[in-house]
């Protein structure tokens, strides 16, 4: 009753606020959850599932992107900027969950036993599904920095047109810094609130050294770093790529007075 009360007056405040924009959002959201169910049924059918995450995380990308925000050089300029940084950390990612040996589930959040119902042999790589979730949990940070770069580059250039490209890329980075520590402190809370109160628990009965070992706490760090090395590295590659695109389209048009005209949603 009450989670339902919640969807709802969340359901009504997005309309009020965002308008059409909110319908998209909310729209994109469910058919970005259909693309996760998918692949998680792929993956119960003998599916790969790095490979199947990636290619997910491509269509989550686009959906975001071009769905909710239209089909524009921003859009395919933070598109670009997401799907370069994935793949980049991808074996970063890889080296430190093999590392860690964070794959398989914690002791401390479940236990595993076949009086349970659970089957333990389900044939699936418990390292590859570790890395998977990481990606995943991934996308969202590293979207929603590309896409505020990008619209402040293009702010900046549609305000001030005979900006050389070099100044329009500074220009941009202090923007980004902002962005960047916004951001990093977003993924920081989220993810300490999400598990205090297991943190309460690794206090009250564990010891200091049994914390630092702990696969839980492991999962947690090895998460924040790598979605705030994402944010890192999208901001030089959204910078770079959201100036030169846009700068590019201007030129191939001719006529900076007529970039995008019709074609950007602001």
């Amino acid at each position: 009753m009450i989670l339902g009360i919640l969807l709802a007056v969340l359901i009504i405040l997005i309309f009020l606020v965002c308008g059409d924009q909110g319908t998209r959002s909310i729209v994109s959201t469910v058919m970005n959850a259909a693309v996760l169910l998918i692949a998680l049924f792929l993956m119960t059918r003998g599916a790969q599932p790095i490979l199947t995450t990636l290619a997910c995380s491509v269509v989550i990308t686009a959906v975001t992107l071009f769905y909710q925000n239209g089909v524009n050089i921003k859009s395919l300029a933070a598109f670009i900027s997401v799907v370069a940084v994935i793949l980049v950390l991808l074996p970063v990612v890889w080296y430190f969950a093999d590392g860690a040996n964070a794959a398989g589930f914690p002791p401390e959040n479940y236990e595993i036993t076949d009086s349970e119902g659970y089957t333990r042999n389900i044939d699936i790589s418990m390292l590859q599904l570790q890395i998977s979730i990481m990606i995943i949990a991934l996308i969202g940070t590293v979207i929603d920095t590309a896409v505020a770069i990008i619209s402040s580059i293009y702010e900046i250039r549609e305000n001030n047109r005979e900006m050389p490209l070099e100044e329009l890329i500074r220009s941009s980075f202090r923007v980004s810094r902002a962005v960047l520590n916004t951001s990093i402190h977003t993924i920081f809370y989220i993810y300490i609130a999400e598990y205090m109160t297991l943190f309460i628990q690794y206090v009250s009965d564990y010891s200091f050294a049994a914390v630092l070992n702990s696969k839980s706490l492991a999962h947690e760090l090895i998460s924040i770093a790598v979605s705030g090395m994402g944010c890192c590295l999208v901001v030089p590659a959204a910078t770079v790529i959201g100036a030169l695109m846009i700068r590019g389209r201007e030129s191939s048009e001719g006529s900076p007075s007529h970039l995008l005209q019709g074609h950007v949603k602001k």
